[in-house]
C-alpha cells in the first residue's frame, strides 16, 4: 500500500470536519497544504539522456546559461585541441618546433629557429598578428588567431638570429619578422624579380616587377603571394639597387625604422 494513504484519508477527515460550504475545494486545499498532490510544473530533480555524441543532455527544457557556457567552453577546448593536433601533424621533424600544446582553449607553440626565414614563415604559418622580444630576452613571442583559436608563439634564438641576418644585410629591411636586404633584387615565388625602385613615406619599399611597368609597395607583393621573397644572388641578374635605396630608412632587428 501507498505510505501517503493513511496521510491522505487523515487530510480528507479533518478537512471534511471543517470544510464550509465547498467541500471539494476545502479537501484540494488540504491536500495541497500537505503536499499530497503533484505540481506539474514543478522540477524534482534533472533528468538527462545521452545523445548521439554521446553527451548528456536535459530532457525537455532549455539548457540554462550555465549548461550554454560549459558547452561553448567544450567546443572551443577541442577545436584547439584539433589545432594542436594538426600543427604536429604538419609540422615535419627539423622545422625547429618543440612542441604544440593546447592551454585550455588557446594553443601554445615553442620553436627553436636558425635563420630569418624560419621565424617569417612560423609567424605566417600561425597567423601571428603580434610579435616583440619575450622573457626571456633571447625568445620571440608573438600572437594570433588561426582558425579561430588563440595562438602564442616561442621562438628561441629569434632575436639573435635576427639580428646576425640585419648586420649581415647592406641595406636590411625587416618585414614580418623576414630581413630583406634592399641591396639585391627579390625573386617571388613564381620566378618574377622585382627591382627595389625607392620608398613610401612610411619607409615600405617599392618594388619595380623587371621587364614590365608595374610598381608595388613591398607588404602588398607578399600579401598577394602568400609568401616572403628571396634575395637574388646571381651575378648577371644584379642591377645598381644601392642607387635605388638610398632613400630608405634601415630597419633594426626588431621591425623600427631607425
Amino acid at each position: 500500500m501507498n505510505k501517503n494513504f493513511p496521510n491522505a484519508v487523515r487530510i480528507i477527515r479533518e478537512a471534511l470536519a471543517s470544510s464550509g460550504s465547498d467541500p471539494s475545494a476545502a479537501i484540494a486545499h488540504a491536500l495541497d497544504e500537505g503536499r499530497m498532490l503533484v505540481n506539474p510544473e514543478r522540477s524534482f530533480g534533472v533528468v538527462l539522456k545521452r545523445n548521439p555524441a554521446g553527451r548528456l543532455t536535459r530532457i525537455g527544457q532549455e539548457p540554462t546559461m550555465l549548461e550554454q557556457q560549459a558547452h561553448a567552453w567544450d567546443i572551443s577546448c577541442a577545436r584547439a585541441q584539433a589545432l594542436a593536433d594538426q600543427i604536429r601533424q604538419e609540422c615535419p621533424e627539423g622545422n625547429g618546433l618543440i612542441r604544440a600544446l593546447r592551454d585550455g582553449s588557446a594553443v601554445t607553440v615553442v620553436v627553436q629557429v636558425t635563420t630569418s626565414e624560419q621565424w617569417a614563415e612560423w609567424c605566417a604559418y600561425l597567423c601571428i598578428e603580434r610579435e616583440g622580444v619575450g622573457s626571456p630576452e633571447y625568445a620571440y613571442i608573438g600572437r594570433g588567431h588561426r582558425d579561430g583559436v588563440e595562438v602564442t608563439l616561442t621562438a628561441y634564438d629569434a632575436p639573435v638570429v635576427l639580428a646576425q641576418a640585419t648586420a649581415a644585410a647592406e641595406i636590411p629591411y625587416v618585414h614580418h619578422g623576414f630581413v630583406y636586404d634592399l641591396a639585391l633584387p627579390q625573386r617571388d615565388n613564381t620566378g618574377r624579380i622585382w627591382d627595389v625602385s625607392g620608398a613610401l613615406d612610411d619607409g615600405m619599399p617599392m618594388l619595380s616587377l623587371r621587364g614590365h611597368d608595374i610598381r608595388c609597395a613591398l607588404d602588398n607583393i607578399v600579401t598577394q603571394l602568400g609568401a616572403h621573397l628571396a634575395a637574388v644572388t646571381e651575378p648577371d641578374e644584379l642591377p645598381k639597387a644601392r642607387d635605388l635605396v638610398a632613400t630608405i630608412p634601415v630597419a633594426d632587428p626588431a621591425g623600427e625604422t631607425a
